[in-house]
């Protein structure tokens, strides 16, 4: 039994019991075994002990006056579900016994006392609690560990998205808002603004489809890769959107999982030439309007979703001389339920977008009508400053 002490040393027990003569029993023989021994003589005084005190093991006579050792342990039950509750009884009454395990009774020593019957059970029982301990502390530093780890990966998120206009939100004549909100840690979401020249602009948003790490890591390669085409396409003073779409296909095909697809949008702006030059992936409709207009129009995807095997890369223009605003979004804007309601936020998005001069007015329209985020949510808004915009 001595090889067994140490593990009484870190556990406090709570002893109850209605005779003196037990109660000083258990107190010379666990003084110096438990960390502490709190003792009390009915089932009330018991469970008050309980309640002000950490108690990891509980002994506790049945009979007892005030309040039973079974009905303290009801009440401890409604408490703390786990805590190991040890019963002296005579092991008679069947009733009794069938309430017992109903309220899950950990263990029953049976009355006569016997120091071999009391140390044997506690044994097993403060081992159990030491082990639970142990695997809860192992479930805690991964949970911390894994919050760590996903916090680095969010942190890298950040680095590898990079917008030239973050500072001076100027893109031409335009003010380039965004918006980006993971829903969780992990994104799958990642977006790219960059300043080719005096007079363009390349804008990328791209939807990892899945969701947790397989996405985020998609989602990552391919902004990180895509800002290193573009770095290399400003120093040769030579860009195109689709030799970049193409080296984005070449690099990320060969790392995608077998059913893996990837939605995107491409979008090139050249202010000297007012046109937009866009290639869009299976993403959902970007939004906009033309000076002196009511109508939201939309610019469609004019490509299936990116996968291993895609070959061909087909670009479209919009001519800009008139645009007064522009909203490009990945899916998880429109796709968002609405409150009490079976619809998505597709349904409102385009008079929303509509009736706002800027991102913070339509962040305000659309967080009145989701319930909660569902995905993660990526946008940007470009809009004039002129008076005629909406």
């Amino acid at each position: 039994m001595r090889s067994d002490l140490e593990i009484y040393k870190e556990l406090n027990i709570l002893c109850v019991d209605d005779d003196i003569a037990i109660i000083e029993i258990y107190q010379e023989m666990f003084s110096l075994l438990f960390k502490n021994v709190y003792t009390a003589y009915d089932g009330e005084s018991g469970y008050a002990s309980f309640l002000e005190n950490r108690i990891d093991i509980v002994l506790t006579d049945h009979a007892m006056p005030v309040l039973s050792g079974l009905g303290m342990s009801k009440k401890i039950r409604e408490k703390d579900g786990g805590v190991p509750i040890i019963m002296l009884t005579a092991l008679e009454n069947l009733e009794m016994l069938r309430e017992a395990i109903d309220i899950r009774i950990t263990s029953f020593i049976k009355k006569p006392l016997s120091s071999k019957a009391i140390f044997s059970t506690l044994s097993f029982v403060a081992k159990s609690v030491l082990a639970d301990r142990i695997l809860l502390n192992m479930q805690k530093e991964q949970i911390l560990y894994s919050t760590y780890q996903e916090k680095l990966t969010y942190d890298k998120e950040r680095v590898i998205i990079k917008n030239d206009l973050v500072e001076s939100q100027k893109l031409a004549e335009f003010v380039c808002e965004v918006f980006y909100k993971p829903r969780d840690i992990l994104s799958g979401d990642s977006y790219i603004i960059r300043k080719v020249s005096q007079e363009s602009y390349f804008l990328f948003i791209v939807d990892g489809m899945g969701k947790g790490i397989s996405a985020s890591a998609t989602a990552m390669l391919c902004s990180a890769f895509i800002n290193r085409s573009v770095d290399l396409s400003i120093q040769e003073e030579k860009f195109s959107l689709k030799e970049i779409v193409r080296e984005l296909i070449e690099f990320i095909g060969p790392n995608l999982l077998d059913e893996e697809v990837v939605s995107a949008s491409f979008f090139y702006f050249n202010e000297s030439d007012k046109n937009l030059e866009y290639a869009m992936f299976s993403m959902p409709a970007a939004l906009y309007m033309l000076e002196n207009s009511e109508t939201v129009l939309k610019i469609k995807s004019n490509n299936p979703p990116l996968v291993g095997y895609t070959q061909n890369i087909k670009t479209s223009f919009l001519d800009t001389k008139d645009l007064c605003k522009i909203l490009l979004f990945s899916d998880g804007l429109n796709e968002n339920s609405l409150k009490n309601s079976n619809e998505s936020y597709a349904k409102c998005l385009s008079d929303d977008f509509k009736d706002s001069k800027e991102m913070h007015s339509l962040e305000l329209k659309r967080e009145e009508k989701i319930e909660e985020q569902e995905d993660d949510i990526t946008y940007i808004f470009l809009h004039k400053e002129s008076e005629n915009v909406r």
